[in-house]
């Protein structure tokens, strides 16, 4: 949970900074995030995640509860400043662990969300930053420094800055307001690689090395530790000894990585509990997903293990209007993207490489969804104002990431697209794709389902509180069958419950299923629930669409734009968070890659870690309508 006076906006990572004027550019800053709570005289100083660091830095506390304000509110960063300018991280470890740093303790603050009586949140950035700049001035050498900034060509400011030998750039939209989380208005640039790792094991030292030989690291992937690489390089003797002391005390005898790493590296690991973050720094990323060339910064006390995942550079991520691309590259994840300006939404304004971008930030999330299974899409090619049909099967162009297979129909021959990775997704949005629909089975065991969706599909006068009223009673009739089901909202007004299965049981034996268990409940309130597809006489009812579950019917993807108004989403969500509040609407395409960089874990962790079956004893009770709630 954030802390009530501090929510930090933060930065995505890109490939390549802006330019224009629209942009102003700091540079990045080495350190710890830090936001300063300015009242009555006192200073209190609270990290990204929401803790009290005013003991950690009590030089920096005083120097702020100095300026001349009774109220406000300070963001900035934390850092050890060398003598040529730089900032370095690890020297603030060193200090941090009673070593000397070589340089000086000094917080650069770069934004100001408060001002006395006066909320400045809401005001352009440039604006805060001029208020800031008035209140700290420039004083050079001082605890309290005041981060300059420049305005327009990015790339030129970039250049100098990895030619000076900084971590690289913050590039900032002049005339936004201050919004926390990630969303695009602010973006990063690095000069070298480098982010933080969980600590998931370490080996013992050789030779006359004290503490450990090195770190065996990785980040989360849902829920899943992924193994990155070891780091043996960047800790001094007395960081080694602390690192195997607080490690020691962590040891457990099962492996947390997920895969585990090869046995030559498992042969000699300790393993230990995945609590402790650090930061390393390296020089790229391997194609079977390992870092080079690591060095050991230091521990991140400010980062929890969960919120580590791995940084992907993008191109600038979506923007909340229409795409300029004089200056900006229309290839995303090597698909070339045409007529990327043309809006596909008109309200609010998204362009086909938004479109495109979107998926690209959320890659990680959408892939395992459809990657190896047939699709059925729908193509808006002008936009949703123009016109949209479906199109399951597909003799036309199509772009080279997308794979084309052969499925036999009951009168003829199918060909259908699957999209098997990120470069088949964008390939879809360069189709005029913005819906994205599923089989229940994937090509390489196509007659055996490895999950049943349940649609809710509300009448118009349905309230949403009872249609997630009804998905509990869907989720309680699957209970009493031993069947674990998780949530997601359509895009729409319904909602999908989805079971995840071992591929085993075939069509019929899965869609025999899933009409006796929505006939079941339907018996249990028919002034409630239908299962009859006709729309006549059902607005007060909601349709228990079985259907699904049928050969060659598919369902919306999760993650799936909708071609509707709003451009919505189908987001998968956990059974704690379906309450009322939530607004299945607000869940859109400018809003969801927000929602995934704030979670700390995957709402269907479960679902990629079932292993059920639907079982001739869980047809027979189905079959048999007991009552399921």
């Amino acid at each position: 949970m954030p802390h009530p006076d501090y929510d930090p906006q933060l930065a995505t990572l890109v490939k390549e900074p802006p330019s224009g004027s629209g942009w102003v550019h700091e540079i990045k800053y080495d350190g710890y995030r830090i936001g300063c709570r300015l009242r009555g005289g006192r200073a209190t100083l609270i990290s990204r995640n929401g803790k009290d660091w005013t003991a950690a830095f009590p030089d920096i506390a005083a120097a702020a509860a100095a300026l001349p304000i009774t109220n406000g509110l300070l963001d900035g960063e934390v850092c050890i400043v060398l003598p040529d300018g730089r900032t370095s991280f690890q020297l603030l470890q060193n200090a941090f662990s009673g070593g000397t740093s070589g340089g000086t303790l000094t917080y650069f603050v770069f934004d100001l969300l408060r001002l006395d009586d006066e909320r400045l949140q809401a005001m352009p950035l440039t604006e805060r930053k001029a208020r800031l700049k008035a209140l700290v001035g420039r004083r050079k050498g001082a605890r309290l420094r005041y981060a300059e900034h420049v305005a327009g060509d990015g790339p030129a400011f970039f250049d100098q800055a990895c030619r000076l030998g900084l971590e690289g750039i913050i590039s900032k939209r002049a005339s936004e307001p201050y919004r926390p989380g990630r969303h695009g208005d602010w973006l990063k640039t690095k000069c070298v690689l480098a982010q933080e790792f969980v600590i998931g094991g370490f080996t013992d030292p050789e030779g006359s090395r004290a503490g450990i030989g090195a770190l065996l690291i990785g980040y989360f992937e849902r829920s899943r530790l992924v193994f990155s690489g070891k780091v043996g390089t960047g800790f001094s003797h007395k960081v080694a000894l602390d690192l195997r002391r607080q490690l020691a005390a962590l040891e457990q005898d099962s492996c947390p990585f997920d895969p585990p790493p090869e046995r030559s590296i498992a042969k000699s690991a300790h393993w230990v509990r995945p609590k402790l973050v650090c930061e390393v720094v390296f020089t790229e990323w391997t194609s079977d997903g390992k870092i080079r060339h690591p060095s050991f910064q230091g521990l991140r006390a400010d980062k929890k293990p969960r919120d580590v995942t791995r940084e992907r550079a993008v191109v600038p991520p979506l923007k909340r209007r229409p795409t300029r691309t004089s200056n900006v590259s229309n290839v995303v994840a090597s698909v070339t993207i045409t007529h990327p300006e043309r809006v596909v939404y008109p309200d609010p304004p998204i362009t086909k490489l938004d479109v495109a971008r979107y998926y690209e930030a959320i890659a990680d999330w959408i892939v395992p969804h459809v990657a190896g299974r047939p699709l059925t899409l729908v193509r808006c090619p002008e936009g949703i104002t123009s016109g949209c049909f479906y199109m399951k099967h597909s003799k036309l162009w199509a772009p080279k990431p997308l794979r084309r297979v052969r499925i036999r129909e009951k009168t003829k021959v199918g060909e259908y697209l699957i999209a098997d990775d990120l470069a088949g997704v964008v390939g879809l949005v360069q189709m005029g794709v913005l819906e994205i629909h599923t089989w229940n089975s994937t090509f390489d065991q196509l007659e055996r389902p490895n999950r049943i969706v349940i649609d809710l599909d509300p009448g118009e006068r349905v309230s949403w509180p009872q249609v997630i009223a009804a998905a509990r009673v869907v989720r309680r009739a699957l209970q009493a069958l031993d069947l674990e089901s998780f949530p997601k909202t359509t895009g729409g007004r319904g909602l999908h419950v989805v079971v995840p299965l071992v591929p085993q049981a075939d069509w019929s034996q899965c869609l025999d299923f899933s009409r006796a268990l929505c006939e079941a409940i339907e018996a249990t309130d028919r002034t409630l629930y239908t299962t009859q597809f006709a729309k006549a006489g059902r607005s007060h009812k909601i349709l228990l669409d079985y259907l699904r579950n049928n050969r060659t019917n598919t369902s919306v993807a999760a993650y799936s734009s909708r071609a509707r108004e709003g451009a919505t989403v189908s987001v998968p969500v956990g059974w704690d968070e379906l309450r009322t509040t939530v607004n299945p609407q607000a869940q859109t395409l400018l809003t969801v890659p927000r929602r995934l960089q704030r979670l700390s874990r995957d709402p269907w962790a479960g679902y990629w870690r079932s292993r059920q079956k639907l079982t001739a004893q869980r047809l027979r009770a189905a079959m048999q309508r007991l009552n399921p709630v």
